[in-house]
């Protein structure tokens, strides 16, 4: 019987299609064996039951879902349900993050030391752990790749250098990525993402983009959230490019999504509880500090704005 109304199965939505879902389902949860091949993994074409549309409930490339009505012979399913998620990244619009990996190139286009910020607080606002790739450092010297991995040391995260024409720090990123249950590549258009995901996993095969000559920037080519295994149980998300993330916050709670200006505020305490740490006398942060201004100027702009403040 290919068709099995009462079996439900736990997957992971890995990619929408119009309408459909693709959901991947670990061949050991079937019970009934009816495929001529051997799985490992088996992706099933899925619509939404119509009670999650009358609810409004939204689903996302990373939820766990459960599907019913499983047509073993043409994979296909219908989801069920939807369980609730560990976390969310609302752009690019995963669940279940657990890793953000944030792709800077160190040449062309530039660093953009602003542009990078923006894409660490958007990991920062939906509490999920970034890590910073820094991509294309074949173009770049030694003596310049130490400034790097210093300066966003300062910031207080770690950073993974990596070329894909010289594989350079390939396996140290592969390692890190197969520690984490769902990894989310994000970043600006033209850094290499997408190259990274063809070098880290060659049976994928993503069209990538070059470099405008003119813009100096990168030219969108993914254009939907995939995920893709790179380890068991490990999956890897590309994500469209994009140049200037939204940041929802809330001006008292700005300073604390900066992990250098949060080490000082845990370890010390300003002299006003409700400091801004604009020019209180008594504030503990330390003005000097490379983004500092970059914090002032958007919080300037939070604490002027009628509305609830999206940076970009």
């Amino acid at each position: 019987m290919n068709k099995n109304k009462s079996n439900k199965l736990k997957g992971i939505v890995v990619a929408l299609k119009a309408n459909f879902l693709i959901v991947e389902i670990d061949y050991k949860n079937f019970k009934d064996h009816s495929f001529d091949e051997f799985y490992e993994k088996i992706r099933l074409l899925c619509i939404r039951k119509g009670k999650l549309n009358y609810q409004g409930l939204f689903i996302d490339v990373g939820d766990i879902v459960c599907v019913e009505s499983i047509d073993y012979k043409n994979k296909r399913a219908v989801v069920a349900d939807v369980e609730p998620r560990q976390s969310f990244l609302k752009r690019p619009a995963v669940a279940n993050v657990t890793l953000v990996s944030i792709c800077i190139s160190a040449d062309e286009p530039l660093f953009d030391m602003e542009q990078t910020s923006r894409f660490l607080l958007t990991a920062e606002c939906a509490n999920i752990e970034p890590l910073i790739i820094l991509t294309k450092i074949d173009l770049i010297t030694n003596n310049d790749l130490i400034l790097y991995i210093n300066k966003f040391k300062s910031w207080g995260y770690d950073c993974i250098p990596v070329s894909i024409h010289n594989s350079q720090g390939i396996d140290s990123l592969i390692e890190r990525f197969r520690k984490t249950k769902l990894t989310v590549l994000a970043g600006p258009s033209g850094v290499g993402k997408t190259s990274l995901i063809n070098h880290l996993i060659p049976t994928v095969s993503l069209p990538t983009s070059v470099v405008s000559k003119k813009l100096k920037r990168g030219t969108h080519t993914t254009r939907h959230v995939e995920l893709f295994a790179i380890g068991n149980g490990s999956l890897l998300a590309d994500t469209p490019g994009f140049n200037r993330p939204e940041i929802v916050c809330e001006p008292s709670d700005f300073a604390f999504l900066f992990p250098e200006f949060r080490t000082q505020l845990i370890n010390s305490q300003c002299k006003f509880r409700n400091c801004l740490h604009r020019d209180e006398p008594g504030c503990v942060i330390d003005k000097d500090l490379e983004r500092y201004p970059f914090f002032r100027e958007n919080l300037e702009e939070m604490i002027n704005s009628p509305l609830p403040y999206q940076a970009g």
